[in-house]
């Protein structure tokens, strides 16, 4: 470990204050992500996880040097370096573990109570963990943040009722149209997102669903059970002729919907880009007759449903402050393990030293009593001794500081 002592710190952009079409430059794909968690062990830094969603890109690290993490960042995203400036936020220490436990319980999320993060962050720090880039720190932090959100979800109803990023398109379609009778639907992407979203929609009548996904068999396993059609790819810009909303969800890295798919067309339509980086092109939306929504519009829409949430909030966070002061507990205990473990080891010397002195007048048999006497009696008095460092140890370091000296501790 470096002479300075290492900090936890949250690096990255997020939703709150980066707007769609700065924040897909910021997307780490699978590959940039092993590059570098790969560039941080060479740099030094100890424990390193990369998380990236639609609404965020973020490092958690536990290391002493905030600049390296910057330049890695920086380096790896598509952004310029100021854009990278003005939209990144850097938190450290207790804001920073703070933060990892709200996102992970719904509380800093884009559609509040939603947890379907945490499988996101647990996937980036087992990655992390299978590249040799977490250390106990950021592993035991990790522990008690999945024990809140594990009391959160069951002692809350923070996450009750739907509320998604696919609940809020289909409000908003809801709130234009106030019925799709007379609609047809056609849903391009039948991952998480997607899929969701065909879910919600079955709760309402509409004139008819089309399903399509670059590989076929999966729209289809979704669509058969509910009697919905599946389209292919290569018939989208078809499909498009009779469209009144579009509801797009790849989850690729660059537009699948582009103003070529539109040319010819003369229909009003509403498309909905639920994903970032934007899958539909921004450029869409200049087309006549063509309104085009994306991720952070869908954010505004509001209901019952958060208004309940918002109510749990908090609960939620008395939850998170307890898990939150035993992690830092189990930190200071850690800090204190040297220190009892060397006063352990003195008090056993001395046990061994009297006992190597008396050994000339002991036969073999009462050498071994008086060894397992004395073993426990030190034992007993180190234990006790443990407790009460322990409880004045949370309040001050001076009684470590008083022991050290007492028994000459320190090297």
């Amino acid at each position: 470990m470096s002479v300075q002592e290492a900090k936890f710190i949250s690096l990255g952009i997020s939703h709150w204050k980066t707007p769609i079409d700065i924040r897909g430059k910021f997307s780490f794909p699978q590959e940039a992500v092993e590059a570098i968690l790969e560039e941080a062990k060479e740099l030094g830094i100890k424990s390193l996880f990369v998380l990236t969603t639609c609404n965020r890109a973020q490092f958690f690290a536990h290391t002493h040097n905030a600049f390296i993490l910057k330049e890695l960042f920086a380096k790896h995203t598509k952004a310029s370096l100021e854009e990278f400036e003005k939209y990144h936020f850097l938190l450290t220490e207790d804001e920073a573990v703070h933060q990892l436990f709200e996102l992970c319980c719904g509380l800093d999320s884009m559609i509040l109570g939603d947890l379907q993060i945490v499988s996101q962050v647990k996937d980036a720090a087992k990655y992390a963990n299978k590249k040799g880039m977490l250390d106990g720190y950021s592993h035991r932090l990790m522990q008690f943040v999945l024990q809140a959100y594990k009391d959160v979800r069951t002692d809350t109803a923070i996450n009750e009722g739907p509320a998604s990023v696919a609940h809020a398109a289909v409000l908003f379609m809801k709130e234009r149209f106030k019925q799709f009778t007379d609609k047809k639907i056609l849903l391009f992407g039948t991952g998480e997102i997607g899929e969701t979203t065909v879910k919600n929609l079955q709760k309402h009548s509409y004139k008819e669903m089309v399903l399509i996904n670059r590989t076929r068999s999966k729209a289809e396993a979704i669509a058969k059970p509910l009697s919905i059609r599946v389209a292919d790819i290569e018939k989208l810009k078809d499909e498009l002729i009779d469209t009144d909303i579009l509801i797009v969800a790849t989850g690729a890295f660059e537009p699948t919907v582009h103003t070529e798919h539109f040319k010819g067309l003369n229909c009003e339509m509403l498309l909905l880009d639920l994903s970032v980086p934007r899958n539909i092109d921004s450029e869409v939306d200049q087309i006549e007759n063509l309104e085009l929504i994306d991720m952070d519009q869908l954010n505004s829409i509001q209901d019952e449903t958060l208004a309940m949430r918002r109510k749990n909030i908090p609960k939620a966070r008395t939850i998170i402050n307890l898990h939150k002061n035993e992690f830092y507990d189990w930190v200071l205990m850690r800090h204190l393990s040297p220190t009892i473990q060397a006063l352990r080891e003195k008090l056993h010397s001395y046990r061994t030293d009297e006992l190597e002195q008396q050994k000339f007048r002991l036969s073999d048999e009462e050498f071994k009593k008086a060894d397992k006497l004395a073993t426990s009696v030190v034992n007993k008095i180190a234990n006790q001794a443990t407790e009460y460092i322990k409880s004045k140890y949370r309040q001050s370091d001076e009684m470590v500081k008083m022991v050290e000296e007492m028994f000459k501790l320190n090297p």
